[in-house]
C-alpha cells in the first residue's frame, strides 16, 4: 500500500514537472533534478499517508511548503541559484 502510494504521487509529481517550462535542455543535470524532485515530493506524501493525514491538508502542506519555497527563492535566489548548479 506504501509503495503504491508512493507511484501513484511520484507519477502525479513527475507529469506536473515534466512540463517544457521546468526543464533546461542544455544543462544535462536537468534530467537527475526532474526525477529528485518528484521522488521528494512522493516521499514526502507517502509520510504523511503514514501518520495518516487527510488528503485536504496533504495539499494544504504542499501549498505551504511551496510559498516558503517561493519567499526563500524571491529572498536568496542567487545563493539557491548557485546551491543548485
Amino acid at each position: 500500500m506504501i509503495i503504491g502510494t508512493f507511484i501513484f504521487y511520484f507519477i502525479l509529481f513527475l507529469v506536473i514537472f515534466s512540463y517544457p517550462g521546468f526543464r533546461n535542455k542544455e544543462n544535462s543535470t536537468s534530467k537527475y533534478k526532474l526525477l529528485i524532485m518528484p521522488a521528494l515530493l512522493g516521499l514526502g506524501m507517502v509520510f504523511l499517508t503514514v501518520v495518516k493525514v487527510y488528503f485536504i491538508y496533504k495539499i494544504l502542506a504542499l501549498i505551504v511548503i511551496l510559498v516558503t519555497f517561493v519567499l526563500s527563492y524571491w529572498q536568496w535566489g542567487a545563493q539557491i541559484r548557485k546551491l543548485w548548479r
